[in-house]
């Protein structure tokens, strides 16, 4: 009976440990963002308002972005849409859909 607890308890503080070991998350590549055609750039959305921009805008995702080889309009994009240190049971929990991403717009 007390080995079995032990060993519960041990399993218990393995997977608690392993779930809270940070990786590098990384927005995927259908994150939507808007394409300014006429400055060859993309913009997040969160840095719409202050971005410098034409009329010539199209909606798109990450993954058409770096087709056409278009550029981040400014820090705030770049910023907004690099990579973070995240645990596990974070990454987990968006690619089961428990919990929002950083990056849905």
């Amino acid at each position: 009976m007390k080995r079995g607890l032990l060993i519960g308890i041990g399993a218990v503080v393995v997977v608690a440990g392993v779930l809270s070991i940070p990786v590098e998350a990384a927005p995927s590549p259908d994150t939507r963002i808007i394409l300014e055609h006429t400055n060859k750039t993309y913009i997040s959305p969160p840095c719409y308002e202050e971005a410098n921009k034409s009329n010539n805008l199209a909606e798109a995702d990450i993954q058409k972005a770096q087709e056409l080889k278009y550029q981040p309009e400014s820090s705030c994009t770049a910023n907004s849409l690099a990579p973070i240190k995240q645990p596990i049971a974070s990454v987990l929990a968006v690619n089961l859909g428990i919990k929002q991403s950083r990056w849905d717009w």
